[in-house]
Formats: structure tokens, C-alpha cells, sequence
């Protein structure tokens, strides 16, 4: 088994900066995870693909694995587990909610485990600055753009760099480029002070307004028509509803007309209910937490300020509304 390590990390710009900082500790700095600079090999992948990546890991016959912003799953620990046998050093870092949950599993599968309430980028920076290893100006502005992104943190930045940012993210996410993805993380984990980032596919589309934006505007204010008030939370019920817009885009466009957390209440294609919740700080990631705990939710998805909760088919949803009222409560 050859000392190097191999980064399997998510598509979009958090699992790409996290994976471009562990490349730049590794590499450039020869800190971390090994000491001395060692080849660091590239997979991009979710939790529903890591199965299909596994003969690709086992190949490269490496000690080091990082795992970075990827949200546990059956999946993922089957992955693990299999890394397990192969004796190989594993490293998980990620910020998703069913990770939080699991992470007593988790800790019994890996050799080092970092799981928080803020992007995996910004809790891979805090590793770094743990290790004292100074990052490169470009990598830093990248950590905040995916922190303010990812995480709702409003920071001096540029906004066309955020734009930018966002179009890349979901250029990638799209296309599902490897060559691309790859290259851009190379790019920012460069100590050379280039300029032009390493694109040459249309990201175009992804910075100009959508053309179905005002439609989308439109249904989000027709629903918010319906809004009840829990405190400053906004809870919708919309299973009657049937939206051609994902649920995330339709939370979004709602938190943006009231400017506080929203709650949507709808229903899958199995006519289970499940309910979608925005905000900008860690309100979404404590009220699916919260709900799972009080066996209200079956299972959750999602991150600190966009969360996905799958209630019990015997629910009441008066019962719903009065737990996020405790919750809320709490909270304040």
C-alpha cells in the first residue's frame, strides 16, 4: 500500500473548496493528512453514487482516505465499512443533518470524524488553521463565498463573485464534469497566482436570470397568501398543490418575499408528507433535528439553513405545528 491519499468530496463548491484545501495541505504544504507532499487522487461523488466508486478507491491502492461533504446514508456506511477492511485510514468531514445524528455510528466506522453546523469548506478551514497552515488568498475568498453560500453568512464579498460562485456550483452539479471538477480544484489549490479560472464550458445560463424566475415569483406569492404565523416562522401548507418548481426553489423564492424562516408543507409522489424549511442561520437544521428526535420526522435531509423532514404517516399536523411552536420557543 502506496503512502498517498485519495479526496472522494461532493460536486458542488463546498465539497470542491474542502477537497482543494486537503489537496493544498497535502501537496503544496505536505502537512495533512501525511506528513511530507504526497499525490493526492480525486473522486467526485453523493452518497447515492459512492457503491460505484469503491473499485475505483481500491485500485489506487492508497493509506489515506478524506471524505468530505457527503451526507451519511446506508450507502456511505456500507462505503466505510468496506474502506474498513482494506485497513485504509479514513477521514470523514461534513455538516449535513443526517451526519450530526449518526455520528456515534460514524466515529465506529472512521479514524477521524469533524462533524459541524457550518459548511464542510468552513470546517476544513478551521482544521487548517488548527494545523497553522496559511491558505492562499484565492482559496480564502472561495472558503467564504461556499460559508456565505452554504451557510447563509453574509460577508463583504463581491457580489458578482458570489454570482459567479453560485453559477460555477451549479455548472458543475449539472454537468457533472469530472475533468472540470478536477480542474478547478487544482486551480484553487495552486500556490501560483493565476487569474483566469481553468472553465471553458457556458456558465452563462446559471448567472442570467432563469426565464421561468417570474413564474416562479408569481406561485411563491400566491403561497405565501396562504402563510400562517408561528412567531417570526412562516408555515405554509401546500400538499394540496401540485408545483412545477423543486421545493428548494419554491422555499427560497418564500423566504425571500418574508425575510424570515419559512416552513413548506407538501407532499411527495407517494403522497407522503414531508415539509421543506429555509432560513438564513441554523433555524431549518435545529427544527428537522428536533423533529426527528421527538419521532414526529422518519428521516431528514439537508444542511444548517435548508432542511428536508419526512413525517410519520400517522401525524397530526396540528401536533406538527405545535412542536415547532416549542421549538421556536426554545430557541428564542
Amino acid at each position: 500500500m502506496s503512502s498517498n491519499v485519495v479526496v472522494v468530496a461532493d460536486w458542488d463548491i463546498d465539497g470542491v473548496v474542502s477537497a482543494a484545501q486537503i489537496v493544498y495541505s497535502q501537496e503544496v504544504v505536505g502537512k495533512y493528512p501525511l506528513d511530507g507532499k504526497r499525490r493526492v487522487f480525486l473522486i467526485p461523488s453523493t452518497s447515492k453514487t459512492l457503491p460505484f466508486i469503491f473499485n475505483e478507491v481500491s485500485s489506487l491502492n492508497v493509506s489515506h482516505l478524506v471524505l468530505l461533504d457527503i451526507a451519511y446514508s446506508r450507502d456511505v456506511m456500507f462505503f466505510l465499512k468496506k474502506i474498513k477492511s482494506l485497513n485504509i485510514y479514513s477521514i470523514y468531514i461534513d455538516h449535513h443533518i443526517s451526519s450530526f445524528i449518526y455520528s456515534k455510528t460514524i466515529e465506529s466506522l472512521v479514524d477521524e470524524f469533524i462533524v459541524g453546523k457550518i459548511p464542510t469548506a468552513y470546517l476544513v478551514y478551521q482544521l487548517m488553521n488548527s494545523l497553522k497552515i496559511s491558505l492562499t488568498s484565492r482559496l480564502k475568498a472561495f472558503i467564504e463565498a461556499a460559508n456565505t453560500i452554504e451557510g447563509g453568512k453574509q460577508k463583504a464579498l463581491n457580489r458578482k463573485f458570489i454570482q459567479l460562485v453560485i453559477a460555477v456550483s451549479k455548472t458543475l452539479a449539472h454537468s457533472r464534469n469530472r475533468e472540470q471538477w478536477e480542474k478547478l480544484i487544482r486551480w484553487l489549490s495552486s500556490p501560483l497566482p493565476q487569474t483566469s479560472m481553468p472553465f471553458n464550458i457556458n456558465i452563462d445560463k446559471f448567472i442570467e436570470p432563469q426565464k421561468n424566475s417570474e413564474d416562479l415569483n408569481l406561485f411563491a406569492n400566491e403561497l405565501a397568501l396562504r402563510a400562517e404565523k408561528i412567531f417570526n416562522v412562516r408555515f405554509i401548507d401546500a400538499r394540496k398543490t401540485r408545483p412545477r418548481y423543486r421545493p428548494s426553489a419554491i422555499a427560497s423564492a418564500l423566504y425571500r418575499i418574508f425575510k424570515n424562516p419559512v416552513i413548506l408543507l407538501l407532499n411527495n409522489k407517494e403522497d407522503k408528507s414531508y415539509i421543506v424549511v429555509k432560513s438564513k442561520d441554523s433555524t431549518a437544521y435545529i427544527i428537522a433535528l428536533e423533529l426527528y428526535r421527538k419521532g414526529i420526522a422518519i428521516d431528514i435531509m439537508g444542511h444548517q439553513t435548508l432542511s428536508y423532514t419526512l413525517l410519520r404517516d400517522d401525524v397530526d399536523i396540528n401536533q406538527v405545528k405545535n412542536f415547532i411552536r416549542n421549538i421556536i420557543l426554545k430557541k428564542m
